[in-house]
């Protein structure tokens, strides 16, 4: 078991990391969208002069118009984020294979059930233990226990 086998767990992590970031960006500009497309938030208003005769303006007019230039330049963004999230997902899946390779190959059930939660399911340690107390029913799992097991299974496979 190499290093660079354990590295694959982290990788993993970082990756899924990034597409719920990029999930979370694509949300925000969609909502965006929606309030250009239903509300106020979409109209662009001024107050103009129609002219001037000698020094004198004519008059004012309110001019009114949906802020187009905005509206396409956030829909650009939605179409790249959705694209470069789709790479993600793809390059995120070939990970996901991969770790959960590694974590089978571990010898230890129970570990392989807290990396399992921890990498895979992207628990915190205190909803690793909770799972674990659930899993194994008497036993009694803290965060401290579960990180402690995996720190040391993983600093003596370094």
């Amino acid at each position: 078991m190499g290093k660079e086998n354990i590295n694959i767990l982290t990788q993993y992590a970082d990756a899924a990391a990034r597409v719920k970031y990029l999930r979370k960006e694509i949300s925000k500009l969609e909502d965006k969208i929606f309030k250009l497309e239903t509300t106020d938030l979409g109209i662009a208003s001024d107050v103009v002069t129609k002219g001037k005769r000698g020094g004198r303006p004519l008059g004012t007019v309110k001019i009114t118009g949906f802020r187009q230039q905005e509206y396409d330049r956030a829909s650009k963004n939605l179409i790249e984020r959705k694209l470069l999230l789709k790479h993600r997902e793809d390059g995120l899946l070939e990970l996901m294979n991969q770790a959960e390779e590694f974590i089978e190959g571990i010898g230890d059930i129970e570990l392989r059930n807290i990396c399992s939660l921890y990498y895979i399911e992207d628990m915190t340690w205190a909803l690793v233990a909770f799972n674990m107390n659930e899993i194994y029913k008497g036993r009694n799992y803290t965060s401290d226990s579960c990180r402690m097991k995996h720190d040391r299974y993983f600093i003596k496979n370094l």
